[in-house]
C-alpha cells in the first residue's frame, strides 16, 4: 500500500495494522522469528536481524 491509503480493515483490527494506524512498518526483519523487528538484536530470539530492502 502507498500513496497513503488505508487497509480495508474494521475499527478492530486497524489496531494491529501498522498502515491503518499509520505507523512505519518495523525497518529489520528476523529471519530466525520470521518477522518484522524494531531493532537490530531482535527481541524476541536475541539474534541479529536484517535490514529490511527498501
Amino acid at each position: 500500500m502507498t500513496g497513503g491509503e488505508k487497509c480495508s480493515h474494521t475499527p478492530e483490527e486497524r489496531k494491529g495494522c501498522a498502515v491503518c494506524r499509520e505507523e512505519e512498518p518495523e525497518p529489520f526483519w528476523c529471519g530466525s522469528c520470521n518477522r518484522g523487528v524494531p531493532q537490530k538484536r531482535c527481541p524476541y530470539c536475541g539474534l541479529k536481524a536484517r535490514k529490511k530492502k527498501g
